[in-house]
Parts: C-alpha cells; sequence; structure tokens
C-alpha cells in the first residue's frame, strides 16, 4: 500500500510540475528594474526613451544591453535571448498570472556572451 501511495505522489508530482524552457546559454545576465509606473511625475521622463533604437556595447567578448522598454507594472518579467544568424533577440516575458491595468517604465539589462566579437542586430519581443 505504501508503494502505492509513494508512486502516486511522484506521479502527480511529475503531472503538476511545469516544463520550463531552458535559457540561452549565451545569456550571462538579466535584470529588470523599476524606473517608473504611469501616473508618476518621472513617468513622463522615461516615456521618450521608449521608442529609441537599441544601443548594444561591444566590450571585449561581450554584449551589453540596457533598454528602457514598457511592461505592465503588476507583473513579474524574465529574460532570454534568441540568436539568428546576425540577429539578436531580446526576449522579456511575463512569467505571472497577475496583471493589472497599470503601464509602467522598466530598464532591462541583458549580457550576452560574445566570443567570436560578431556584430549583430537587434530587436525585442514581448512574451
Amino acid at each position: 500500500m505504501k508503494k502505492i501511495i509513494y508512486f502516486l505522489i511522484i506521479m502527480l508530482s511529475l503531472a503538476c510540475s511545469e516544463k520550463r524552457k531552458e535559457i540561452n546559454k549565451d545569456l550571462i545576465y538579466f535584470n529588470s528594474e523599476f524606473l517608473a509606473e504611469l501616473g508618476d511625475e518621472n513617468y513622463e521622463k522615461y516615456e521618450s526613451e521608449l521608442k529609441s533604437k537599441i544601443n548594444a556595447k561591444y566590450i571585449d567578448k561581450i554584449i551589453y544591453i540596457s533598454k528602457t522598454i514598457d511592461a505592465n507594472a503588476c507583473g513579474n518579467y524574465s529574460g532570454d535571448i534568441e540568436i539568428k544568424k546576425d540577429s539578436i533577440i531580446l526576449i522579456y516575458k511575463l512569467t505571472s498570472d497577475e496583471v493589472c491595468t497599470s503601464t509602467s517604465v522598466v530598464k532591462a539589462t541583458y549580457i550576452i556572451k560574445n566570443p567570436k566579437e560578431k556584430k549583430y542586430k537587434f530587436d525585442i519581443r514581448y512574451e
């Protein structure tokens, strides 16, 4: 009887566990820093930066990107990248079920391995 209970617990645990996609191995670091929420006095100051292009800094064998983007003020996010030939897509992924009607501005920072010191085009994708 104990074996059946253990077996059921293991099966339920496996069935309920969420399969997570692995983060790209070339992404060394990701951070998302809250700057302002819609209605804050600083929001307009950052709002103009939302439309700016992605500026990458190539430092030896890494790429440093810091981009001001908009996000749901109540959500939690994670970062990832997708590399395609001459392009890197920065992924900004909502990881929480909690969302609200308010918008915030955040600074998303990505540090990416670049062992071949190659120059890339950049884009951002929200998931």
